[in-house]
């Protein structure tokens, strides 16, 4: 469901009859590639299905030549849900029962893990638009510190789940 969002939002937004015509295939595959990781256990799949909704995105805003996207934090915390809704279903294919209320815990995880993924994001692309310098080595500084902080943000998590 939350990937089915996601690849929808591109092909909303595109101002190309073409870009949507080749995004619904695009979409279209990153559905199945998602469907077949959860229906076959194979996990490789995931990030596959997760690249082509990411890469869509990125292509319909590159395509159109859209400005700062105020849509990127709710993607990006989307996109990072979506990963650990799909890594959670496939290991509850395992028989081995988990304690009682486990469940509970771990789907708050997870919204706070989309949560601090909004918010961390927010405040980058507000740090981006307050900064107004240009060029490629400020677009690789800011995409770099984009996905140390995306992964801070993961790493962070992870720990509290193991030790939780």
């Amino acid at each position: 469901m939350c990937l089915g969002g996601l690849v929808v939002l591109p092909l909303v937004r595109a101002d190309d009859s073409d870009v949507r015509a080749v995004g619904a295939r695009v979409a279209a595959l990153a559905l199945l590639a998602l469907l077949a990781a959860l229906v076959l256990g194979w996990s490789p799949l995931v990030p596959v299905a997760l690249l082509l909704a990411g890469g869509l995105y990125g292509a319909q805003l590159a395509i159109d030549d859209a400005p700062l996207d105020a849509a990127a934090p709710v993607v990006a915390a989307a996109l990072l849900v979506a990963a650990e809704l799909a890594y959670w279903s496939l290991e509850e294919r395992e028989r081995i029962p988990g304690d009682p209320g486990s469940s509970l815990g771990r789907a708050a995880l997870v919204a706070g893990i989309g949560a601090a993924a909004l918010v961390v994001s927010a405040l980058l692309l507000a740090l981006v638009d307050v900064v107004s310098a240009r060029g490629l080595a400020f677009d690789l500084v800011g995409a770099a510190a984009a996905a140390a902080a995306l992964a801070a943000v993961v790493l962070a998590a992870r720990s509290v789940g193991r030790s939780g």
